[in-house]
């Protein structure tokens, strides 16, 4: 049997992440707005431009450049590839990689603007709007798997984590995990409490498969108006609903079992997240002639009251037959709690060339550092400060400044050819260690318009990697390609 391993329990990918975290608040705060498909076209920057749906998820002041009303909606088909290099850095025994695949059909855009002339009022108000819809605004799909052989084992950590605990208090103190794996006699106690793994000095072949689903929907309603075609100014009060689940099922199988009695065994962990927060959106753009368009928006933090759900088990094979968790030591856990994001301030700049075309970069800045847990207020849950985790947001999450750049070209002002780009470092200290240090989206489409109707098509790619650790010796590199191709409709009516 090896001497025991003492590892550190370090997890970029959440795993192992059995209480509130800054994981979730970096996953909450770490959005790219999906809006209409020109607005994905032009890579998501409208900030000083306006009169587009999507405009919401940056500048509510941009419904303000609406002199006519209009609905509009649209479909995404959405592709996610992601690609794992298990034990990455060349330190294995052996290395696997793998990708895995997924495509979803959802809708992304819906909204509905109703403009009203009051000119007439002599206040200088041109044009009033009541805006709101829905935008999507994170897409959490993102699974993978991974395979290979090396020495170290989850089992090591479990047996880590046990130490000096009596077996009859396992339970109580690592139900997820140190007494999943005492139950099904995979590690066992001395006399001392100090446990070992049923492993031998060979290696073991590890097999994990990680199923994220879900994504952050925003509802919204705004109020904006024009201002002598000069300045335009808004506010849009949004409620975002989230869902996320993780499933994560990781098996390992011996190579060498002499001495031994186990086999395999296979570990499952299941998670879940719930809930909705709402946020305010103050914007304005002002335009010191025609050619150029400034724009300013402040995003308070989004107050979310979030519930999670968790369980885990756990079964090991061995020379005698499997065994199993008694189904009274299988843990299940559900707490409320919430988390406020950090706020944003977003800065635009727009130059439109005539009945041509029009540029347009935003530069986005938020620290996601500002991100707070916070302890529910639902009486029937036990209170908790979360002091030290909000420690260790202040301490590991950084700032950021994110960048979009967005263009349009009119042929005859009915057919449109757009491109876009955007730049998103990582707020993490822990992820800015592995791989890139940012995201980052390329963007492109057409649009055709006939009288009313305008028809839009786009594809935006959305490409980052990062490193996901099951325990500190087990690494696996990932790289992920989030192919988006939308569909959208808008139709612009006279309201009286």
């Amino acid at each position: 049997m090896r001497s025991k391993i003492v590892l550190a329990s370090v997890f970029i990918g959440a795993f192992f992440a059995f209480g509130q975290n800054e994981v979730d608040v970096y996953r909450l705060s770490n959005t790219y707005v999906q809006g209409s498909a020109r607005f994905d076209a032009m890579g998501g920057s409208f900030g000083a431009l306006g009169a587009e749906s999507g405009c919401i998820g940056i500048n509510p002041a941009g419904f303000g450049r609406s002199s006519v009303s209009s609905f509009s909606f649209g479909a995404i088909g959405t592709s996610v590839k992601t690609t794992s290099h298990f034990r990455g850095n060349g330190e294995a025994v052996s290395t696997g990689n793998s990708s895995m695949d997924a495509f979803k059909v959802r809708i992304p855009n819906l909204a509905g603007t109703v403009v009203s002339d009051v000119s007439s009022s002599n206040s200088g108000l041109i044009y009033t709007q009541i805006s709101f819809g829905m935008n999507r605004l994170a897409n959490f799909n993102n699974s993978f798997n991974y395979s290979g052989q090396q020495f170290e084992s989850l089992l090591d950590v479990f047996a880590s984590q046990a130490a000096g605990i009596d077996p009859t208090f396992l339970y109580d103190d690592m139900p997820y995990t140190s007494s999943l794996a005492y139950q099904t006699y995979a590690i066992d106690p001395d006399a001392n409490n100090n446990y070992y793994p049923r492993l031998n000095s060979g290696d073991v072949i590890h097999n994990r498969t990680v199923l994220n689903k879900g994504g952050i929907n925003e509802f919204y309603f705004g109020i904006s108006a024009n201002y002598l075609d000069k300045i335009y100014f808004g506010a849009s009060v949004s409620y975002n609903t989230i869902n996320f689940s993780e499933s994560v099922v990781h098996k390992e199988t011996l190579t060498d079992t002499s001495g031994v009695s186990l086999r395999s065994f296979v570990y499952q962990y299941d998670y879940t997240t719930k809930g909705g927060g709402m946020n305010v959106k103050l914007g304005a753009i002002f335009l010191p002639t025609d050619f150029l368009r400034l724009g300013i928006t402040l995003h308070t933090p989004t107050f979310y009251q979030l519930t999670d759900e968790s369980t885990a088990t756990m079964e090991a094979l061995h020379n005698d037959g499997m065994r199993t968790v008694d189904p009274t030591f299988i843990p299940t856990d559900k707490y409320k709690y919430r988390i406020w994001t950090p706020a944003k301030v977003v800065g635009s700049l727009g130059l439109v060339f005539g009945d041509n075309g029009c540029i347009n970069v935003d530069l986005e800045y938020l620290n996601y550092g500002w991100g707070r847990l916070k302890t529910t207020n639902d009486e029937a849950y036990v209170a908790y400060d979360y002091k030290a985790e909000n420690k260790v947001i202040k301490d590991q999450m950084v700032d950021a400044l994110n960048i979009r750049i967005g263009g349009e070209w009119a042929i005859n002002n009915t057919f449109f050819i757009r491109g876009g780009y955007g730049y998103y470092p990582k707020g993490y200290t822990l992820a800015r260690t592995y791989g890139k240090n940012y995201s980052q989206t390329i963007s492109g489409g057409l649009g055709f318009r006939i009288n009313r109707v305008y028809l839009d098509l786009s594809v935006r790619y959305l490409t980052s990697s990062s490193v996901y650790k099951a325990f500190y010796e087990s690494r696996t590199d990932l790289d992920i390609v989030n192919t988006t191709f939308n569909i959208g409709m808008q139709y612009k009516f006279d309201y009286k």
